[in-house]
């Protein structure tokens, strides 16, 4: 049973052409590039078994020949999908069950009504152009694929992707090669298969926010596997919003993209401790330009929905708020586009394929000894330290200024994001009851800064554009006036129980 091991990357379709021209391509490739065109047809049943089983059926045409390919799906290795493959010649353009060989894949097709009820889904139709590649550590076959997705209904999708395979050697290399690649090349790795994308539009699943996942740790997991896993969770969340952040028509998915990228800053800082210092902070750094493009955005978004808005529908013909709000759809149209380019840049797709590479890399013999204990004794060091910190920034909590709040907010959010990584490690109800009470502190501390983020709103406003009517900023001062009173009343009821939470991580 021969396995598929394949990295993708989206491709920019103005960018397509350079791949072949590339000097990584020039320098690895064994004899010419080959372009065929293929057209491949995937079956399922109407309630979608196959999609449920992880498996994929497809019948490709190609110089001729019917080919019928047969996936399923392997547990993630981050970006590279691995895959069971079964291929097979066949008669026509219909699947041919008899040519299943895997005994467990044939009792699916076996089951009452299964081979009867498949039908044809959606087709892929593109053009592919293929570069054998191979250097001393690797054989890797490059195809580029450029064409169209389409179902029965006559809906269709563009395709303009990269396809890394490992045909031998080692899997790094098709990092390298990607990178290479991404010198001259803007791509980024893509997480979905065609297929994956084909039963979205045959199903019209509009692109919907994705909310973060929960990290699934074992007690036996080490200090560097789990600061893995839950960058690749972090980086999860990130690829299956940037897809709706770039679209740009819910607000909510810019908003759940940086809610990634600040989960994954948070790991960086909860686990600094162990890690590499020169590689925490290069990623630092680029992971703070990636949140700092999604801010305005998200702080527009923020304003115009929960502050700005609602203030319209009690004073619907104030003029000031009127002209005010003219002037922030038309700034955060602009800042929409920052973040959608930020997402499809080439600095971004560097730094995913980056991360990538560096977490496929084994522990060094010289790595921190840190790495290799135990996370749960790493888990419960890094929870109290987290916790203790956040306490001590609200000690003084009545007397505390707007930036004193800003500070204490910031310490809550990360001891949030430390319980809610290791959650798994310790008895059930300790960690879950831990963050919900610090998501409520954020929730309450993030309305209080609402106020913070409508100022610098107003004052990027006054500066590119000019002066603002003195009554819209009067009635923004009075909107939060009483909100700050009301958050700071929830705020000491709420911090009455937060400080008092059991300390379950000190238990063994």
């Amino acid at each position: 049973m021969p396995e598929e091991a394949e990295l993708k990357l989206s491709v920019r379709p103005e960018h397509a052409a350079r791949i072949g021209k590339h000097p990584v391509v020039r320098k690895l490739k064994t004899g010419r590039a080959s372009t065929k065109h293929l057209v491949g047809t995937y079956f399922d049943t109407p309630d979608l078994l196959l999609r449920r089983r992880d498996l994929s059926l497809r019948v490709r045409t190609v110089d001729r020949r019917f080919i019928q390919t047969l996936k399923r799906m392997k547990p993630s290795n981050g970006a590279i999908l691995t895959r069971d493959e079964w291929e097979a010649d066949v008669t026509g353009e219909s699947p041919d069950l008899s040519k299943l060989e895997a005994n467990d894949i044939r009792q699916v097709f076996e089951a009452d009504g299964v081979a009867a009820s498949l039908r044809p889904l959606f087709r892929t139709d593109v053009q592919r152009t293929v570069w054998h590649l191979r250097d001393a550590d690797a054989e890797i076959e490059l195809a580029l694929d450029i064409g169209e997705i389409r179902d029965q209904n006559g809906g269709r999708v563009p395709v303009c992707e990269a396809e890394l395979e490992l045909k031998a050697g080692d899997a790094r290399r098709l990092y390298d090669v990607a990178l290479a690649l991404n010198d001259r090349v803007d791509c980024t790795v893509s997480g979905q298969a065609k297929s994956e994308r084909g039963y979205a539009l045959y199903r019209k699943e509009a692109l919907v926010p994705v909310k973060a996942s929960r990290v699934a740790l074992k007690r036996g997991t080490t200090v560097w596997q789990a600061f893995v896993a839950i960058s690749r969770n972090c980086l999860a969340q990130l690829e299956a919003n940037a897809p709706v952040a770039r679209e740009g028509r819910d607000p909510e998915g810019i908003h759940q993209a940086r809610v990634a990228i600040r989960r994954l800053r948070a790991a960086f800082k909860v686990f600094k401790p162990a890690l590499p210092a020169e590689k925490r902070k290069y990623f630092a750094k680029d992971l703070r330009w990636l949140q700092q493009q999604l801010g305005d955005a998200r702080d527009l978004d923020v304003f115009l929905g929960e502050m700005l808005d609602p203030m319209l529908a009690h004073l619907p013909t104030e003029p000031a708020l009127i002209e005010l709000r003219k002037r922030v759809v038309k700034a955060r149209a602009a800042a929409q586009v920052r973040a959608r380019k930020a997402l499809e840049s080439r600095r971004y797709g560097r730094l995913r394929l980056e991360l990538e590479r560096w977490f496929a890399e084994p522990l060094a013999p010289d790595a921190e000894p840190a790495l290799r204990r135990s996370v749960r004794w790493f888990a419960r060091r890094s929870i109290r330290k987290a916790h203790d910190k956040m306490i001590a920034a609200g000690e003084d909590l009545a007397g505390l200024s707007e930036a004193g709040l800003h500070a204490l907010r910031i310490r809550g959010k990360q001891a949030r994001y430390c319980v809610e990584f290791f959650a798994d490690l310790f008895p059930e109800k300790g960690p879950h009851r831990h963050a919900k009470l610090l998501a409520q502190l954020q929730d309450c501390l993030g309305g209080l800064n609402d106020s913070a983020v409508a100022n610098e709103v107003l004052a990027r406003l006054k500066r590119a554009g000019g002066a603002l009517d003195p009554r819209a900023k009067a009635h923004v001062v009075g909107w939060f006036a009483a909100r700050i009173h009301e958050e700071r009343t929830k705020l000491e009821r709420i911090w009455a129980r937060v400080s008092k939470v059991d300390a379950y991580w000190a238990s063994r």
